[in-house]
């Protein structure tokens, strides 16, 4: 695809909690998108660049060959796949993140673009603590890094040089 010459749409994949907030920010934004909660839209034509944003469900890369990427709750290489706040509390970490990388074949094991780091005030006691602090980061990461971002196929981000 020409990334250059044309508009492009983001298809931004998501869970049904985070339409509201995800959908009110690009709606500020110049970007065209989609949002979908739906597995089976991963595959569908009417965006450009996939984003995968708590998504639940695993992008096959081998069936889809657009540019992906991925704004996981916790950071990475630490704490990949959907076992990671169970993970941190067993750690009993002190300080936590969240990652904003590229998708690849792996799971959560793609370049990493960004990533924010924070401290806790305590340690976590259960998985919705941990979690609803850390989505509150990964919206913060998002809001900052989604507009910076070139999807050029082929080339690297302002973030990745």
């Amino acid at each position: 695809m020409d990334y250059v010459n044309k508009k492009y749409i983001l298809g931004v994949f998501t869970k049904d909690v985070h339409v509201s907030k995800l959908t009110n920010f690009l709606n500020k934004s110049d970007r065209n998108f989609i949002i979908s909660t739906r597995k089976d839209d991963k595959y569908r034509n009417d965006f450009d660049i996939g984003i995968s944003y708590c998504y639940p469900y695993i992008i096959n890369m081998d069936l889809d060959k657009r540019i992906w990427y991925n704004y996981h709750p916790a950071p990475l290489p630490q704490y990949p796949s959907i076992c990671c706040y169970v993970d941190a509390i067993n750690d009993r970490v002190n300080k936590f993140g969240v990652t904003l990388h590229r998708i690849t074949s792996k799971i959560d094991d793609g370049y990493i673009i960004a990533k924010k780091q924070f401290d806790l005030d305590s340690i976590p006691i259960d998985v919705n603590e941990l979690g609803c602090i850390s989505h509150y980061y990964l919206f913060q990461l998002f809001k900052e890094t989604i507009n910076k971002l070139n999807f050029k196929e082929g080339e690297k981000s302002n973030e990745e040089k």
